[in-house]
């Protein structure tokens, strides 16, 4: 099974994850950046406010061909209780993807919020069929005991989808 991991990451955490279950797999990673400029003293504050209103941002790649792929896996942190922009915009950039498998996942340092939710609906909005999403906290990130229980929730098999 061909397995693409396109996520998001400002403090490394969803990086690292990412890594992790690529490696598990040997999935092709894509990371994905925030290419908007923002002011250094207003950034947090403007993407907290952006990711509560669930809007897009320009990222890097600006479009990601997922043709080849057998499934698709989502990565992002939470910020203010929702994914971030850039995971909206990769989700919005991915091209090939109808019907194809998808989860996702996330990193967060508190609560989720509407963060699960929310990339399911994304995911399901752009025709792919979200299979399953699962978050971990930053305290377990480094837990092999973690990373094996995600990808068993994450990494689904290739049959079709229903």
């Amino acid at each position: 099974m061909k397995v693409c991991i396109i996520y998001h990451s400002e403090s490394g955490n969803t990086r690292h994850v990412a890594q992790h279950l690529a490696a598990a797999c040997d999935a092709r990673l894509v990371e994905v950046t925030d290419t908007a400029g923002y002011n250094r003293l207003t950034r947090f504050v403007t993407r907290c406010k952006m990711a509560r209103g669930e809007e897009l941002t320009t990222i890097e790649p600006a479009s990601i061909d997922v043709s080849g792929y057998d499934q698709l896996l989502f990565g992002s942190p939470v910020w203010a209780f929702k994914p971030t922009p850039a995971i909206h915009a990769a989700i919005q950039a991915v091209k090939g993807c109808e019907g194809m498998r998808a989860t996702a996942f996330y990193t967060h340092g508190g609560q989720p919020g509407q963060t699960p939710e929310v990339l399911q609906r994304w995911i399901g909005e752009r025709g792919m069929k979200c299979v399953g999403n699962a978050g971990i906290h930053q305290s377990e990130i480094e837990s092999e005991k973690r990373t094996k229980e995600l990808i068993s929730i994450l990494i689904k098999d290739s049959s079709p989808v229903e």
